[in-house]
């Protein structure tokens, strides 16, 4: 048998090239600003949600603690991917920005 088990292709020849559909996830840069996105939406739902003065001690606990938690190591990780490379140092302010900017609003609210 001349073929390949699995791609019904001969043993000799190379794989065709498919395009990667996850090409656009796998870019430090557009992950970054998607979590940008997201963290704006995220802090504005929180600031609603903790206008009820019983739940929002509750509700900084227990959803926007954590979540700033994660985010602050999520933008630790964009410092170190993206600092070397183009914008560079812009970036690196700006991912201390919104570290500073997560928590100093779930502080305040």
């Amino acid at each position: 048998m001349n073929q390949d088990e699995v791609g019904g292709r001969d043993a000799g020849e190379a794989p065709e090239a498919v395009p990667d559909p996850l090409a656009g996830f796998r870019n430090w840069r557009n992950f970054f600003y998607v979590a940008l996105l997201v963290n704006v939406l995220f802090v504005y739902g929180m600031a609603g949600a903790v206008a009820a003065p019983g739940a929002s001690t509750w509700i900084k606990t227990l959803s926007w603690f954590p979540f700033n938690v994660i985010a602050t190591v999520l933008y630790y990780a964009f410092m170190v991917q993206l600092g070397a490379g183009r914008g560079g140092a812009f970036l690196r302010t700006l991912c201390a920005a919104m570290i500073a900017a997560n928590w100093i609003a779930m502080i305040v609210a």
